[in-house]
């Protein structure tokens, strides 16, 4: 829902811009609250009045006066902080650069994917003690075609996540809506852990989302 920036003095979302008459936006909200006559209600305004908004990419400090209720880990939020080496959350990804499991692999594929799994469940670890709502994991990209695969991940996220003692209940993993990721979000659902999918660029691939598995969206 657009990215906001590190800077405390430019937090404001981006891409929003686009702008309908007050009664047009009512229409498209339903049973959104009213606003005065003449005022102007943006496309954000109409979709928080659904839903809470949740910034994808945050990365700063000051939790207190800028107090996230939810957080998203992805491999683009780890490239961040590694950018800005006083955060906090350096430290996590530091640990898994280090860890004795990844780094007596073999194969450096499987290494890279064994940091990049460590960091994740590290820095979002740290996230959860941060928020109050829940912590969403980015499920590997290139897992996208492989059901087994994707489900063994999200299971390793969920071993990380519980040497930190962070409940499953506070946790959500963000799956690609490919056919294999929508299979494997469906046996991770059976089993108890929470999903939800991603990159649903059609009005079609929504519809198969809607047939397969209608409790997704």
């Amino acid at each position: 829902v657009g990215r906001w920036s590190s800077s405390p003095s430019s937090l404001k979302p981006a891409g929003f811009s686009l702008r309908r008459p007050v009664v047009v936006a009512r229409a498209a909200a339903g049973n959104a609250p009213s606003s005065p006559a003449g005022a102007v209600v943006t496309e954000l305004d109409v979709v928080s009045s659904f839903s809470e908004i949740v910034p994808d990419t945050v990365v700063f400090d000051d939790f207190e006066r800028f107090a996230p209720t939810a957080a998203t880990v992805s491999s683009s939020l780890l490239l961040g902080i590694a950018g800005l080496p006083d955060t906090k959350f350096k430290s996590a990804i530091d640990t898994a650069l280090v860890d004795g499991e990844c780094n007596t692999m073999e194969k450096p594929g499987d290494r890279m994917s064994c940091y990049l799994t460590k960091a994740l469940g590290n820095v979002g670890a740290e996230l959860a003690l941060q928020v109050p709502g829940r912590v969403s994991t980015e499920i590997d990209a290139r897992l996208a075609y492989d059901t087994q695969g994707i489900v063994q991940r999200v299971h390793e996220l969920l071993q990380i996540y519980n040497e930190h003692d962070i409940p499953s209940e506070r946790l959500l993993f963000k799956i690609p809506a490919t056919w294999q990721g929508i299979e494997a979000s469906r046996l991770l659902e059976s089993e108890g852990t929470q999903t939800h999918l991603t990159f649903v660029y059609r009005h079609v691939h929504a519809l198969c989302l809607i047939w397969s598995q209608p409790y997704f969206l």
